[in-house]
């Protein structure tokens, strides 16, 4: 039986204006990533970077740089074939087995400077 949540992560930054820094961890997830909607601070400048790593791997499954317009992200793994080969014309939806880090950067220094709600369909 699966079901679709959402693991909500709220980033709050330290440091100086424009140069802010901040990271949060999600709890363990286990299911396929549907998407992500980063919802910034009103105050959070337009040069904010935010990067999301699965822990476990260190894949980077989003990454949206010098932006602090709140938008919804669908992140998908880029397959491969048996050899390794790139498959250029295919994505796929990132399989979740831990948790993800969702880090700050170039922000200001704000309580919930990005609040990412994660959304997967949870296996189990």
């Amino acid at each position: 039986m699966s079901e679709i949540v959402t693991e909500l992560v709220s980033v709050t930054t330290s440091g100086s204006a424009g140069a802010a820094t901040g990271n949060a961890d999600s709890a363990a997830m286990l299911g396929e990533l549907l998407d992500v909607f980063l919802d910034y601070h009103a105050s959070a400048p337009a040069t904010t970077d935010v990067t999301i790593t699965d822990k476990e791997r260190g894949d980077t499954v989003l990454t949206a740089t010098s932006t602090a317009t709140d938008a919804r992200h669908h992140p998908r793994a880029k397959p491969v074939d048996n050899a390794g080969a790139a498959i250029t014309n295919a994505h796929d939806k990132f399989f979740l087995s831990g948790a993800l880090n969702v880090a700050v950067a170039q922000c200001d220094a704000l309580t919930n400077a990005v609040r990412a709600y994660i959304r997967y369909r949870r296996n189990g």
